[in-house]
């Protein structure tokens, strides 16, 4: 077990007294030397508060903020107060108070934390009572600089819980949810979903962004290259349990760059559908696909060169396609980054960049945070050059 540890409770968790009292059970025999405790609204509090602020309508940001507050500065005076009562010492921290840690700017309703003030706050004034107190912290929700109470959007208590982890530098960040960690579907759908063991990080992002409510995207900005992040189950009664660990990092620096050459362009033109798309892809067999894209007569599938002249001819045996083309000798490059996902202008920029270096771009397909451009081989190393400083801040 490391030493330090962020342990994170969600709403539905901290509903009544008895799950509150359990989880501050949890904490207070949890085997670790130094914790915070991040919280959530109780229960349904949150969406009770927005309902009733939109039936009034028009409300001020700031005011919406400060109303939509509540639910987790109520949640941290009681999980203290159940700390407290079993014998630990714990202090709540409020944004109304002094010794609030997390600074953001002044977007309300969606804010972004300063991660360096942050850092300065949380070290100052979490930092000296770990060890001998459990910091309980308003999840959700920061200060700007004028002192107003602002909020990190839904879910924002992840955010609060791994940004705190970055800033404390912490061994640790556990999540706590009432469910098996991370499944590979929504159990109201699947059934059978099974609980992952392990994921990587790029993987966890595009499932969050693809709607798995499990993780707010953001948050995963934060974590930190060798600290561990565990998704478990309340159920479990213990954060020895193993859950679902998240594996990995985001370079914020910069967007990740990789390149593939040698690969294959097939052009199939047809109708655009399921059936022809499961025609092509057994045609490809085990062959690997860099990327697919779709317009309004044909279908472009990214391959491996492979033994091109075999896959031509299997595909055009198949009835269903009018005609086929392919280009060899095509490059990949490949940038990930998760800032693709809120910032406009990702792929403009790396268009912008190659253009001006006189570079064709073949074709271009996005998922979530990536960005795949494909151009030809023989341009790879001055398209790497064109776009290397595109995305440093």
């Amino acid at each position: 077990m490391g030493n330090r540890v962020v342990i994170k409770f969600g709403g539905a968790i901290l509903s009544n007294g008895e799950k509150i009292q359990h989880a501050a059970k949890m904490v207070a025999e949890a085997p670790y030397k130094e914790i915070v405790v991040v919280v959530s609204a109780m229960g349904k509090m949150t969406d009770s508060l927005v309902n009733t602020v939109s039936q009034i309508g028009n409300i001020n940001d700031a005011d919406y903020a400060e109303i939509i507050s509540m639910g987790e500065r109520t949640s941290a005076r009681i999980f203290s107060s159940a700390l407290k009562k079993i014998g630990a010492k714990a202090e709540p921290f409020d944004p109304a108070n002094d010794n609030w840690p997390i600074i953001t700017n002044s977007n309300f309703r969606d804010a972004v934390p300063d991660v360096e003030k942050t850092t300065l706050l949380a070290q100052k004034f979490l930092a000296p009572l770990l060890g001998t107190a459990i910091p309980v912290v308003c999840g959700f929700l920061g200060k700007d600089s004028n002192g107003n109470v602002t909020t990190l959007g839904r879910g924002g208590s992840d955010t609060t819980a791994v940004l705190l982890a970055k800033c404390l530098n912490a061994d640790e960040v556990i999540l706590v949810k009432e469910t098996s960690g991370v499944l590979s579907a929504d159990p109201k759908i699947v059934p059978e979903a099974r609980p992952l063991n392990k994921l990587d990080i790029h993987e966890m992002f595009d499932l969050a962004q693809g709607g798995a409510k499990i993780v707010k995207p953001e948050a995963l900005k934060y974590k930190l290259p060798n600290q561990t992040l565990r998704i478990i189950d309340f159920s479990s009664g213990s954060f020895v349990h193993d859950g679902t660990e998240i594996i990995g990092s985001f370079t914020l620096n910069s967007a990740e760059i990789s390149s593939h050459e040698g690969l294959l362009a097939i052009n199939v033109v047809c109708e655009v559908n399921t059936k022809n798309l499961k025609e092509i892809f057994q045609a490809l067999s085990q062959n690997p696909v860099y990327g697919v894209s779709s317009g309004g007569k044909s279908i472009t599938v990214f391959t491996s060169d492979g033994k091109v002249n075999e896959v031509i001819n299997r595909l055009h045996r198949a009835q269903c396609f009018k005609a086929i083309s392919h280009r060899e000798n095509v490059a990949m490059l490949q940038m990930i980054h998760p800032m693709f996902i809120d910032s406009p202008g990702g792929v403009a920029k790396i268009s912008s960049a190659l253009s001006q270096h006189g570079i064709n771009i073949i074709e271009i397909t996005t998922s979530k945070a990536t960005i795949n451009i494909f151009i030809e081989e023989s341009q790879l190393k001055r398209a790497k050059e064109a776009i290397s400083n595109v995305f440093e801040p």
